[in-house]
């Protein structure tokens, strides 16, 4: 073969590696979309307006939170080295109690439906 046949050839499987490469790329984010398809394939459906009342109800939910109470939180203080008294760590202590109020809040939203036992057991 020659110079000219070989760089032909060279510049042909480049264009078709790249093509390759375009088309794999197209397939694996059909498959990333698909894949997010089926994790919303099971989930409640909500509307523009519903999933506003639901940010609605958990800001209300942080909100009437009281963070201002000390309780909620482990201090552990420090003397720095101008004898001053500084807070070393602080850490939030009470996120289960915060968990139960953002959910009391959200839980009004919605109408709880009761399950027959049956039918889930049959799964």
């Amino acid at each position: 073969m020659t110079k000219d046949e070989l760089e032909v050839k060279i510049s042909t499987l480049q264009n078709l590696v790249t093509q390759k490469n375009e088309e794999l790329s197209e397939y694996a984010a059909q498959i990333e979309r698909l894949n997010d398809e089926l994790k919303d394939l099971n989930k409640p459906k909500l509307t523009g307006l519903q999933l506003d009342e639901l940010y609605q109800a958990i800001e209300q939910g942080i909100e009437s939170f009281d963070f201002d109470d000390t309780d909620n939180f482990d201090v552990d203080f420090h003397i720095d080295y101008d004898n001053r008294i500084a807070i070393e760590s602080m850490v939030f202590q009470n996120a289960d109690e915060l968990l139960r109020v953002v959910y009391d809040e959200v839980r009004e939203l919605f109408a709880e439906i009761k399950e027959d036992d049956n039918q889930l057991n049959q799964d």
